[in-house]
This record gives C-alpha cells, structure tokens and sequence, in this order.
C-alpha cells in the first residue's frame, strides 16, 4: 500500500511538469526547446563548414582592394641625426695692439681685404718722430761702429775700449730702433688673413685701448659643423666617415666627411665632439646657423625592409599582412614579424618574412586574416 502510494506521487509530478499550463511545465518546455536550439546551431554550423568547403565558386562579397610590395633585399642603413651649429674656421676678431686714438677708417664693412691689408689706423705721429730720430741715431751708430770695427781689428788703430764702445752704441740704437718701428707698425691695424670685414667696433677719433676689439675679419669659404654626440656612438664614427649635412634654412643637404672626432669625453652630458668641414665658395652658408649632421651607425647590405606604417601590433607582438594564394584567388595572411632598427619610415625585418613575400603596404587596415584581396 505504501509502494502504490509514491508511484501515484511520482506520477502526479510528472504529469504537472508536462503540464504547459503549469510554472513547472513551462520551465521544462523552455530548457526543451534551449537544448533543440543548441542543437540546431551546433548543426549550421558544421553545415556552413561543409558547404564552403565544397562551394569553389566565387562569393558575392567583393575583395578588398589593396597595395602590394614585393620584398626585395636592399641595403639598408640606420643614422643617428645630431643637431650642430656652424662655425668659421678662420673668424677673427682683431684687437688693438697699442693704445690710441682713431685717426683712419679704410675698411667698410662687407669689403673684401687680402692678408696685411690696413683696416683701422691709430694716431702716430709721436711715435713717428721718435722713429725718425732713432733712425738717424742708428745709422750713425752703425757708421761708427763699423770705422771702429775696421780701425781696430785690421789696421789695429784705437782702443779695445773705444771699439766696444762703438759696438755697444750701435747695438742699443739698433734695438731702440726696432722697438720703435713695431711701436710705429701697431698703430696700423691690419687684416691677419684673407676674408671679409665683418664688423668695425670703432668710429674715427674714438681712444682706443692696447687689446680693445677693432674689427672682425671673417672668411666665409671654409666653414665646419660643430656637434655633440653620446659616447654611446664612440665606435661609430671615425676621421673621414662620411655623413650627411642638413641646413634647413638654406634647404642644402649634402655629403661630407668628418675632419675631428674628440678624444674626450665631456662629463657633463657623456658626450664627445664632432667637426665635419663644409666647403663655401658661395658663401651662402653663415656662422652660427643651425644644421644637421646624419652619422650611420648601422648598415645591412641585404636587409629585408618594409615601411614602418605597415608593422602592426597586437597582444602577441609586431606583424604584417601578406598575400597568399588561396585556390583561384589571393587572401590576407598574418604573419608575425620580430623587427630590427627603424629609419626614415622604413624598418628592417630580422625574422618572419622571405624574399618572395608580398607585403600588403595600403589598405591593411581594412582586411583581416583569410579575407580576400585584390591589387587591381
């Protein structure tokens, strides 16, 4: 009687889950019907494998248009860029050797001057009346001395003492002489090497002091890139590399070679000096103006090279997209890359691609992998 009683139990249960009417019944309908769904889409979808399997015609989906680079080893170089400033190699400021006063300006500013040529001249007349007197003492000085000299060693006439005499006048009028005549060539402030003037610090009459500024004497042909590089880049750069020289503000850009590596490292900042000599014969080139020097611290002479915007990267690391041939058509394949140095918009790839490769370099924004893709 007991047994009879819980299979009426269970039979009630179950007859109120099927029961649509019922909460319980329409809960077991729902997961029914979940459970069916599953099913059906677990179904599609090895459906929708099998049919793109066997279907090898073409979809209606157009391809994406895209840009193709076929890689191609090439040399390629890395440059470290350092900015400098240019500097005359024979820039003179001429100071005065004697103090006066301006009595004549021959130079004008801009004016070309060769080595010697006068630019400022002082008042002398004092010291030109002193030279002429000493001039008269010492060629009398020298006339006697050499009476004396004759009389005395050849014909043995006179005094020993009388001789020295004579000797010793002659020598201290000759050193007074030529002290007097540097004293005289001072007062003429002359060009120390051929070049143009560039500034006159004076005006005529002005009282000039013994090492006062008077002109700047500037030559224009010869000029240098002076800069500043890491002591990093030390093995890097030797005397008589070649670089690249930049003035942006004259839109030259030009190869030369480096004249002067430092041999000391500046403590401050680690770093060492670096002069590039620049020839000038237009002179356009000034003193002081800012320029670029390009020193090449890496070369591959076959480095497979993509450009910079086409390296991607994502939790995995850098990649690209290339083209492989699928069947009758051409798709996107992401290929991991492990990349080298950087320059210019172009990066060296060190693993990941072969030379056969065509890189897509435009449009890789708008494909993913196995999409399809075309070039024309």
């Amino acid at each position: 009687m007991k047994k009879l009683t819980i299979l009426s139990l269970l039979f009630v249960a179950i007859a109120c889950e099927q029961n649509p009417d019922t909460l319980e019944g329409k809960k077991a309908l729902l997961k029914e019907k979940q459970s069916e769904i599953g099913e059906l889409q677990t179904e599609i979808k090895a459906l929708k494998k099998e049919i793109a399997e066997l279907d090898t015609a073409k979809t209606d989906e157009a391809p994406t248009l895209v840009e193709l680079t076929k890689i191609k080893p090439a040399p390629f170089s890395h440059y470290v860029e350092l900015t400098g400033t240019v500097s005359s190699e024979e820039n003179i400021m001429v100071s005065a050797e004697a103090s006066g006063r301006v009595v004549a300006i021959p130079a004008r500013e801009g004016q070309r001057v060769g080595r010697g040529t006068t630019l400022v001249r002082l008042d002398n007349q004092t010291v030109s009346n002193q030279l002429a007197e000493a001039h008269s003492a010492y060629e009398l000085a020298e006339t006697t001395w050499n009476k004396r000299k004759k009389l005395w060693e050849e014909d043995k006439i006179g005094s020993e003492i009388e001789y020295l005499q004579a000797k010793s006048t002659y020598e201290r009028a000759q050193n007074q002489y030529a002290v007097l005549q540097t004293q005289y060539s001072n007062s003429f402030i002359k060009a120390p090497i051929n070049g143009t003037v560039d500034d006159i610090a004076v005006n005529e009459g002005e009282f000039v002091s013994a090492g006062s500024p008077i002109v700047r004497v500037v030559d224009l042909e010869k000029v240098e890139v002076e800069a500043e590089i890491s002591e990093e880049y030390l093995p890097n750069v030797k005397k008589g590399d070649t670089v690249v020289v930049k003035i942006p503000a004259l839109g030259i850009e030009r190869k030369e070679t480096v004249d002067f590596v430092g041999q000391v490292i500046n403590p401050a900042n680690r770093s060492f000096t670096v002069k590039v000599g620049l020839k000038n014969t237009d002179k356009l080139i000034k003193p002081n103006v800012l320029a670029n020097l390009m020193i090449e611290d890496y070369f591959a002479p076959q480095a497979i090279v993509v450009p910079s915007i086409a390296i991607r990267r994502d939790l995995k690391g850098d990649f690209v997209f290339v083209a492989k041939k699928d069947g009758g058509s051409w798709v996107a394949d992401k290929r991991y890359v492990k990349t080298g140095k950087a320059f210019n918009e172009k990066a060296e790839v060190i693993d990941g691609l072969n030379a056969s490769d065509q890189v897509i370099t435009g449009g890789f924004n708008q494909v993913s992998q196995g999409a399809a893709i075309t070039n024309q």
